[in-house]
């Protein structure tokens, strides 16, 4: 193995970039990209392993210590694919990308399969269509609201059933993407300020928001049930995705379901690197050891009346901020 940011996996399909391979790996993380996102922002995964892990250093017996592999899905019309068109439905951008991934988890590796905001239905999806051996070991969904999964179940601006607020994203000009982007953080101010860049930015955003959208147009709209090892990983200040909203995907786990509030934005993964890191080895390591299903697969009926009164104060509370009398 080799560790150098870009190269190519095994599969050598563009779809899949290894961003490291250190020697003596024992684990591997695939991530499943936000929408607007590329493969090079989850370098600073990467970055974040030249810390011990969890306190233990390297050379250390304790079970997945060793920094991880890290392979970072890559959608079409964005840096090594950037000649190509980007994608706009959900059915598309799997046929692109989940043959790739399924094949890689097929190794012996143990994988954690992560999808970050839209890259959360892109991962569990690809878990979802698995074949025998292609299943990741962990799956993580991480700044997604379960609502958002399902456009048309109803959701309200700020739960992160519709992303960017009223009214569906892809027709919204540019002054109102850089707006929402402003909000979510993550992206330089001086960034967005280049016309070239946003320019370039405004075209996947817009294509991955279409993406999004088409999960609404589905056949079949019902719930994907999750049957590897679920971890659930929510901002403390998340805007577009809080906790209380991120919360009920536990109700599609069927294998256990573990959850973990990271404090920061929407962008937290790349902001707490290492926390995230930590979080993934410890609950692989609980996957390993055959202890992780000792948790409550699915919610009790007590914690879903909770989930349900806070999304629904949540709601009120935005209202009241707007001077809204009424919900639209």
């Amino acid at each position: 193995m080799t560790d150098v940011e870009g190269t190519a996996p095994r599969s050598d399909h563009p779809a899949l970039r290894v961003l490291a391979s250190p020697p003596g790996a024992t684990w591997r993380v695939v991530v499943c990209p936000h929408a607007g996102g590329a493969a090079s922002y989850y370098r600073r995964l990467v970055l974040a392993r030249d810390r011990a892990v969890g306190g233990h250093p390297r050379g250390s017996a304790a079970p997945f210590a060793s920094a991880p592999e890290v392979v970072a899905v890559q959608y079409p019309g964005r840096e090594t694919r950037l000649t190509e068109p980007p994608v706009q439905s959900m059915t598309d951008l799997l046929a692109d990308v989940a043959g790739p991934v399924r094949a890689l988890l097929a190794d012996d590796v143990p994988t954690v399969l992560l999808g970050h905001s839209l890259g959360a239905s892109v991962a569990v999806r690809v878990a979802a269509g698995a074949g025998p051996g292609e299943a990741p070991d962990l799956l993580v969904v991480s700044g997604r609201a379960e609502r958002a999964d399902r456009p048309r179940s109803g959701g309200r601006d700020g739960d992160g059933s519709d992303v960017v607020g009223p009214g569906r994203l892809t027709a919204r000009d540019d002054a109102a993407l850089r707006t929402w982007i402003t909000a979510l953080g993550g992206t330089p101010p001086e960034l967005l300020a280049d016309a070239e860049f946003f320019a370039l930015h405004a075209r996947v955003l817009r294509a991955d928001l279409a993406v999004h959208d088409s999960l609404g147009h589905a056949a079949a709209d019902e719930a994907t049930a999750i049957t590897s090892p679920l971890l659930l990983l929510a901002g403390s200040d998340d805007v577009a995705s809080p906790p209380e909203a991120v919360a009920p995907w536990a109700e599609r786990a069927r294998a256990g379901v573990r959850r973990r509030v990271v404090e920061g934005g929407h962008f937290f993964v790349g902001d707490r690197s290492p926390e995230v890191v930590e979080a993934l080895r410890a609950a692989l390591t609980a996957v390993a050891a055959g202890t992780y299903a000792d948790r409550v697969a699915r919610p009790t009926a007590e914690e879903r009346w909770v989930w349900s009164r806070e999304i629904v104060a949540a709601d009120l509370r935005r209202l009241a901020g707007t001077g809204a009398g009424t919900a639209s």
